[in-house]
């Protein structure tokens, strides 16, 4: 059985005509859950993944305050005073701008050719979007994905690609890991961006570009690739301080 606003937000997604029924439960984190639907002839898609954010109550919302720099530059003094006190209204402004945070970016990122999930609908605390995997089983994330060393190099650049991408868009993903990044069929895709961060104002970029690109790097290191991650993350910022990417 799903917990009521779970249910309320599936229902809204079978009202809306996009899927017919849900599958399965693909993984459950700290901030949400992700199950597998299958697409209705409206939405043209035979699956799709619906990404459930836990409850304001039920959330451990981690500090965001360091993600959070520009995202409130339309706020009212008000509304940056909740946030800042960390009262009811500031959690929920806070909830929702993680949510609308991450429909946007990945929308963004999306059409600009990046390899992420393209976005299909939001419905209050979940979003709708392409799902990778099979009706038996997701995709594979990458630390648990199979790979020879050739593979694993191919895979590496893409990644190095994406995240230059994203620079040039002005973002910075700020938690990237093996755990969001999948494997399917030969393509690497990246999930999970609420908590990214526009580099034009967030005094955090370059610190979390260089954090996600360890992150990254480190992984590939078991196969004998071993990039050094600080002077491409110094390189890559350098390049996109000077306008030049």
């Amino acid at each position: 059985m799903f917990e009521e606003d779970t249910e309320d937000a599936l229902d809204a997604f079978v009202s809306d005509g996009l899927i017919s029924e849900v599958l399965y439960e693909v993984r459950s984190g700290k901030e949400a859950t992700v199950y597998c639907c299958r697409g209705s002839e409206a939405s043209g898609r035979d699956l799709l993944a619906a990404k459930v954010y836990r409850p304001l109550e039920h959330r451990g919302f981690r500090n965001d305050a360091v993600y959070q720099v520009g995202r409130d530059a339309a706020m009212s003094s008000r509304t940056k005073r909740a946030l800042a006190n960390h009262s009811r209204h500031g959690r929920e402004v806070q909830f929702g701008s993680w949510i609308n945070a991450e429909y946007k970016i990945m929308r963004l990122l999306h059409d600009a050719g990046a390899d992420v999930p393209d976005v299909v609908a939001q419905s209050g605390n979940a979003l709708l979007m392409e799902y990778f995997g099979d009706e038996r089983a997701a995709a594979p994330m990458l630390f648990r994905a199979a790979l020879n060393r050739d593979q694993a190099g191919a895979m590496l650049r893409k990644i190095i690609d994406n995240v230059t991408l994203w620079l040039q868009h002005h973002l910075v993903h700020g938690d990237l890991s093996p755990y969001n990044l999948l494997c399917w069929d030969g393509r690497v895709v990246a999930i999970d961006f609420p908590q990214a961060l526009d580099a034009r104002v967030n005094p955090s970029a370059r610190e979390l570009l260089g954090r996600d690109l360890e992150n990254v790097c480190g992984y590939f290191s078991k196969y004998g690739i071993r990039p050094d991650a600080a002077r491409i993350a110094s390189a890559l910022w350098a390049t996109y301080q000077a306008g030049r990417l």
